[in-house]
């Protein structure tokens, strides 16, 4: 059935746009049918990343495919689906997750990858806690721009966003180098008062979410705004502040 609608109405025309339903940048196509224009199906933090134009981001083709794409002869409707390790990988974060295609990109590196031969609402990791649990429904992950889809990550950890404070579910947080979600290091405070053990024993961890040059990645930005005491007093970061060696040292190896 899904292979049979979607390859049909690919080469439809929408006559709004006037663009062909299988155009990749036409979410509204999708909208069509799943929902949807009012509903906004895609409204979590990715399907509303901007562009450096303003325009979207990432399309519902950017993960699935064009129509033709998903209408494919051989390809299992609900079952053959995106899954987090094609754009999330290496430090890195794809725009689109398919190539040119439709088929889903593979890499070797597995630290955001979900569960082998199993999607990313049926994964689990970090305690067997459900993948959801932390990073929001699928298509309106953490932060939604629907309020009532932040209302657990607000209520556990103070803001709107993936679940990341080890405070939000430990009573005692935790110190660990790895052993948090996706390999993480303890955050926040206690990792400030415990990182420098870690730090003696070599750097080249580091790098993957704090950038090859130890200055700083999207994976090390902070979503909150955070005070934290220091060797020499106390610093302030504005949420979004992309945590680095700089910030308190002459970079990876400096005092």
């Amino acid at each position: 059935m899904t292979a049979a609608l979607h390859s049909r109405h690919a080469s439809v025309t929408d006559p709004v746009s006037g663009l062909a339903l299988d155009s990749s940048s036409n979410r509204d196509a999708c909208y069509l049918c799943h929902p949807g224009s009012k509903t906004k199906c895609l409204r979590g933090v990715m399907g509303n990343a901007l562009a450096a134009d303003g325009s979207m981001a990432i399309q519902c083709q950017s993960c699935h495919g064009g129509m033709s794409n998903v209408g494919k002869a051989g390809r299992a409707g609900w079952l053959d689906e995106p899954n987090c390790q094609s754009c999330h990988h290496d430090g890195r974060r794809e725009l689109s997750a398919v190539d040119a295609s439709g088929n889903p990109k593979s890499w070797l590196d597995t630290s955001f990858a979900t569960n082998a031969n199993r999607l990313y609402r049926f994964s689990a990791g970090h305690g067997g806690l459900q993948c959801e649990a932390c990073h929001g429904s699928t298509h309106a992950e953490y932060p939604s721009s629907h309020v009532n889809d932040n209302i657990l990550s607000t209520d556990v950890q103070g803001y709107a966003g993936t679940i990341g404070e080890c405070s939000a579910c430990h009573k005692t947080v935790p110190i660990t180098w790895n052993g948090g979600p996706h390999g993480m290091h303890t955050s926040g405070q206690a990792w400030v008062d415990n990182h420098k053990s870690a730090a003696r024993n070599g750097t080249a961890a580091c790098a993957y979410c704090h950038g090859a040059d130890f200055r700083g990645s999207p994976l090390s930005a902070t979503r909150a705004a955070r005070t934290l005491s220091v060797e020499h007093g106390t610093k302030s970061f504005a949420a979004g502040h992309q945590f680095n060696c700089y910030d308190c040292h002459n970079g990876p190896s400096g005092n």
